[in-house]
């Protein structure tokens, strides 16, 4: 039953029976639950991964592929991508490299960003960036206050603008929406609120995501914009990071039954839907039918999934037995979360070009541009 989800999970993504398989972190959590635990495992440790990363040029070729009338405008992938010519891939990426550890009430990550997997192929047709090592430290609280019940409304939610969503185990950031948005006047960059914005993944625009759902900032950043699925382990619901407010991030599979970790293993949909109505002409909007280019393309429709308007619910999973509030990462929108049940955490917040740990100067304008 658990393999055959996970197979049907993976032909959807275009994964092949070649992907190096990841072998997910299980850790346990002296904070947000009363976690399984066995004697050579604690949170005070520091786990440390350095698994090489394969050659860039020989890694897994993006598997998104598009039909030759897909709209790629170059400045519709500017938003990360940049305008300039680019150089062509090193031949090697160094190892990836990640610490977690526990200082007072915060979990801690220091990462070079270079995912345990092997990356797609970049520079590609739709992202003409290379992949290149970053200096990246976050922090998030180990004991975020549990909400009191699903996620419905949106007063319930902390917006993300400004923010990466979370870190993955192997210190990769999440990222939600891009920052390409589309004004009467033309695309633009900045991600102002209101604004019909681009999405990454299962749109009409490529942005050259790769197997892994992610893909490359003209920073060198790699990025996942939905499931990455080498983390995705088969057995159980796969703990694949921890949110900028500090509760888990977990894969798209899970219990049928949210409470109880002996029902079978499904994967869990979200509760958002596409919109069946046109869109508005310009200049109230880009005009055409809903397909899912546009975040705006979509509408919250209550308990038509698993989960509530942030992709998360209360549940047991193998690190939280008696239950945790957590993220999921879907393989349908929105993906990764748009938004935050708790407080997201400063080292979370980035600025075009100046990566994430970035803070404002004061009277300085909130911008997304480079996402």
């Amino acid at each position: 039953m658990h393999a055959s989800v996970l197979a049907d999970f993976m032909r959807r993504n275009d994964v092949t029976a070649t992907l190096e398989k990841h072998e997910a972190i299980r850790v346990t959590d002296t904070k947000l639950s009363e976690p399984l635990m066995t004697p050579k495992f604690s949170f005070a440790l520091v786990a440390i991964m350095a698994l090489p990363a394969a050659a860039l040029g020989h890694g897994a070729a993006n598997t998104h592929n598009h039909s030759d009338n897909r709209m790629t405008p170059r400045d519709a992938r500017s938003h990360e991508t940049g305008q300039l010519p680019v150089a062509s891939a090193p031949t090697t990426l160094p190892d990836s490299a990640v610490n977690m550890t526990i200082s007072g009430q915060m979990r801690l990550f220091t990462s070079n960003g270079i995912p345990d997997h092997p990356p797609g192929r970049f520079p590609n047709r739709g992202n003409p960036n290379n992949v290149s090592a970053q200096s990246y430290t976050f922090q998030v609280p180990l004991d975020p206050a549990a909400p009191l019940g699903a996620i419905l409304n949106p007063s319930d939610i902390t917006p993300d603008r400004g923010y990466l969503f979370g870190v993955a185990l192997n210190g990769v950031p999440f990222e939600p929406a891009t920052g390409m948005n589309w004004t009467p006047a033309g695309i633009h960059r900045d991600g102002r609120p209101g604004d019909w914005v681009f999405e990454a993944i299962g749109g009409s625009v490529d942005f050259g995501v790769d197997h892994a759902n992610a893909h490359v900032q003209r920073t060198g950043a790699y990025h996942y914009h939905g499931v990455p699925v080498p983390m995705i382990a088969q057995d159980a619901p796969t703990l694949i990071g921890y949110a900028a407010d500090g509760y888990p991030i977990y894969g798209p599979l899970g219990f049928a039954d949210p409470m109880d970790a002996s029902s079978p293993l499904v994967e869990l949909s979200s509760s958002w839907q596409l919109n069946n109505s046109p869109r508005p002409q310009p200049p109230e909007g880009p005009g055409g039918v809903s397909d899912g280019a546009y975040t705006a393309d979509f509408y919250f429709a209550p308990a038509s999934g698993d989960l509530d308007r942030l992709n998360g619910r209360f549940g047991v999973t193998l690190e939280f037995p008696t239950g945790v509030y957590h993220y999921v990462v879907t393989d349908a929108f929105p993906h990764v979360p748009r938004g935050f049940a708790g407080t997201p955490d400063r080292s979370f917040f980035r600025q075009p070009g100046q990566g994430p740990n970035h803070v404002r100067a004061r009277g300085e304008a909130l911008s997304l541009g480079d996402r």
